[in-house]
């Protein structure tokens, strides 16, 4: 439910806009009105809602100057009630950041459009934010931990996992497996199995995994690049399968994520 406070001096027509609105029908509810720009600021910061519908030229302190205070604490979208007389006010308002006005009098058709118009916007900015707390959760995500492995030393057990690792570089594009690397380094499976977990701390699978979703991250900027090309560039031939991946590793989708840099 969306929470919605109405500032507006004329009671006729703030008591017109509270009652005769559909709200439910746009999954709003009024939570409180005001009907000067103080007693308005005052319940803003109070309540905090989602949409204030304000009339300009009131009392005490206009509606302008009450939402260019409110903004500093509170992120809600604000509907502009003016007069025909009142363009001036409305370009002053555009620079604030509203880009919603009703007429007086108000036109019920308009005044549904725009709440079907502010609910959209609304349920943007809350799929941002949720994004958003995506992108700060991978800072607890396994993958921001992944490090690359590089030998510290020559010979022995080191230069199998070197080449291992050399090999998923080079072929990560690529349908690989465990099996198609030992064959490369002429030793069994189950050895390199146990050798690369006691000395990277991964199995092979969770090292390729990891390793490709990294590259995905950095393909993921460059929006010309589409995401089933992605997948491919990194060696899944299911996009599907790919998407899935990501969001298990990351949380949210790779379109999501892009979503969000861009």
């Amino acid at each position: 439910m969306h929470n919605v406070v109405v500032v507006e001096d004329e009671d006729i027509v703030r008591k017109g806009l509270v009652i005769t609105t559909p709200w439910e029908d746009f999954d709003c509810k009024v939570i409180g009105e005001a009907e000067n720009g103080l007693a308005g600021i005052e319940l803003i910061f109070k309540l905090k809602p989602d949409i204030v519908f304000t009339d300009i030229r009131m009392s005490g302190m206009d509606g302008l100057t009450m939402i260019h205070n409110a903004q500093k604490k509170v992120n809600a979208e604000y509907v502009i009630i003016s007069g025909y007389n009142e363009f001036e006010y409305a370009k002053r308002a555009m620079t604030l950041g509203v880009k919603e006005f009703l007429v007086k009098p108000i036109d019920e058709l308009e005044l549904e459009k725009v709440l079907e118009r502010l609910i959209s916007e609304i349920k943007k900015k809350e799929h941002l934010e949720k994004l958003r707390k995506g992108i700060q959760n991978i800072d607890d995500n396994k993958l921001l931990f992944f490090k690359e492995y590089f030998s510290s030393s020559e010979g022995g057990r080191e230069d199998y996992i070197s080449e291992a690792v050399k090999y998923i570089r080079e072929n990560f594009q690529k349908d690989i497996s465990i099996k198609d690397v030992a064959e490369y380094l002429h030793i069994s499976e189950s050895y390199l199995s146990r050798l690369f977990k006691n000395e990277t701390n991964y199995t092979f699978i969770e090292y390729l995994t990891n390793f490709r979703l990294k590259k995905t991250l950095e393909l993921l900027r460059d929006k010309e690049v589409k995401i089933y090309e992605i997948a491919s560039l990194v060696g899944y031939n299911d996009s599907r399968y790919f998407s899935g991946l990501f969001k298990r590793y990351l949380g949210m989708t790779p379109r999501e994520f892009r979503d969000f840099l861009n």
